[in-house]
C-alpha cells in the first residue's frame, strides 16, 4: 500500500492543492485501497494488485471526470491572439516534468524487485546461450563414431534440447517480469528524477561497484579467452573424423565460456542497472521512446562479432569451410530465441497495463 500511497501523492503533487483537489485525493485513495483489498481477497500477490491499481487508477486524467475534477487539472485557456502577452519566463526556469517524479517507496521496491529475480534471469540467459550447443556437438560425436546414433538421431535430440532450453528460459523472464510489473513505468522511463531518489541509487550502485567491477573483469577474460580452444583444436590436430569432432567440441566450449560470464557478470550488475534507470527518467525515456533496454540488444553488441571471429578462425586455421557454414543457422537461431524471449516479456508487460 506504501508505494500506492506515495504514487497518489505524486499525482497531485503538480496541482495547488485546493480544498476541492484535496477532497477528490482523498476519494480516489478510498478507491484505490478497496480495489487493492478486493484483490488481495481474490488471490492477487502484493507486486500484482499494486500493479493492476496504479494501471486501473494511476491516470489522473482519465479518472478526472468521475471525481469531479476535470476542469479543476484542465490548463488554462490559450488567451486570445489580440490580447497582451505576458513577459516571457526567465531562460533558467524550470520546465515542468512531464510525468510525476519517481518516489523514494517505489525505487526501492523496483530496486528490491530486481534484486530478487537476478539469478532467475541470469539463468535464462545463460539456457539461451547454451541452448545451440547439443544440436553442434551430437551430429559430430556421431559422424566421429564417439556415439551410437545416426547423424540425423544427433540431430534431432540437439533441436529438442534446443527448443527445451529456450523454452525454458522464455517461461522464466515471463515469471520474472511479474515481479517488476508494479514498477512498469520506472522500466519505461515515464518519470521525473528526484534528488533524494537520485541521492539513494548512486549509493546503491557505489554499494555494489566493487563486486560489479570484479564481475566484469571475470567476464571479459573468459570471453576473451572463449575462443582459445577453437583455435587450439583447428591448429594442433589433424583432419581425421574424430579429431574433425574436437574442432567443434572447441565451438562448444566458446558457448560455454561465453555463457559463464554473462552467469558471473549479470547477477552482479543489478545494482547498477537499476541506478542508471532511476537516474534517467523522462530524459531517458526521450533517448528511447519505447523506454526498452533490451537485454537482447546488450547481448547483440557482442555477439554477432563474436559468432563472425568463431566463423572465420574455424573456417580458415581449420580449413573448415565445408562444415563451418553451420554456424550461421545455428546462431541465427540463437538469436532469434533471444528476441522472441524479449517480445514475449514486452506482450506480457502491455498485456498488464
Amino acid at each position: 500500500m506504501n508505494v500506492i500511497i506515495a504514487y497518489l501523492e505524486t499525482m497531485f503533487s503538480t496541482y495547488p492543492q485546493t480544498p476541492r483537489l484535496l477532497e477528490a485525493k482523498a476519494e480516489l485513495q478510498g478507491m484505490m485501497e478497496d480495489a487493492y483489498a478486493s484483490l488481495i481477497a481474490d488471490g492477487a500477490s502484493e507486486n500484482e494488485a499494486v500493479g493492476r491499481v496504479i494501471r486501473d487508477f494511476g491516470n489522473l486524467a482519465e479518472v478526472a471526470p468521475v471525481l469531479g475534477i476535470a476542469s479543476d487539472i484542465a490548463p488554462p485557456p490559450a488567451a486570445p491572439e489580440s490580447a497582451a502577452r505576458p513577459a516571457p519566463a526567465p531562460a533558467t526556469a524550470a520546465a515542468a516534468p512531464k510525468h510525476p517524479p519517481v518516489t523514494l517507496p517505489e525505487a526501492q521496491g523496483y530496486a528490491d524487485a530486481h534484486r530478487r529475480i537476478r539469478f532467475r534471469v541470469a539463468a535464462a540467459v545463460v539456457l539461451f546461450v547454451l541452448s545451440p550447443a547439443t544440436l553442434i556437438a551430437l551430429p559430430a560425436a556421431a559422424n566421429a563414431g564417439l556415439l551410437p546414433l545416426t547423424s540425423g538421431a544427433g540431430g534431432f535430440i540437439g533441436l529438442l534440447v534446443l527448443f527445451v532450453l529456450v523454452a525454458i528460459g522464455v517461461l522464466t523472464l515471463v515469471a520474472t517480469s511479474r515481479e517488476t510489473a508494479p514498477y512498469s513505468r520506472i522500466a519505461e522511463g515515464r518519470f521525473s528524477p528526484d534528488p533524494e531518489v537520485t541521492r539513494w541509487a548512486r549509493g546503491l550502485a557505489a554499494e555494489h561497484e566493487r563486486g560489479r567491477i570484479r564481475a566484469l573483469q571475470v567476464a571479459i577474460t573468459l570471453w576473451i579467452l572463449s575462443p582459445i580452444p577453437l583455435i587450439a583444436f583447428a591448429m594442433l590436430l589433424d583432419d581425421s573424423p574424430q579429431n574433425s569432432f574436437w574442432v567443434v567440441f572447441g565451438v562448444v566450449l566458446v558457448l560455454v565460456l561465453v555463457a559463464l560470464g554473462l552467469g558471473v557478470l549479470l547477477p552482479k550488475a543489478w545494482a547498477y542497472t537499476v541506478a542508471e534507470t532511476l537516474t534517467a527518467g523522462s530524459a531517458g525515456a526521450e533517448i528511447a521512446p519505447d523506454g526498452e533496454r533490451s537485454l537482447v540488444g546488450v547481448i547483440a553488441a557482442f555477439y554477432w562479432p563474436l559468432l563472425t571471429a568463431i566463423y572465420l578462425g574455424w573456417s580458415f586455421i581449420g580449413s573448415a569451410w565445408h562444415l563451418s557454414w553451420v554456424v550461421w543457422p545455428i546462431g541465427a537461431v540463437l538469436f532469434g530465441a533471444l528476441a522472441a524471449g524479449s517480445g514475449a516479456i514486452e506482450s506480457y508487460r502491455r498485456a498488464r497495463r
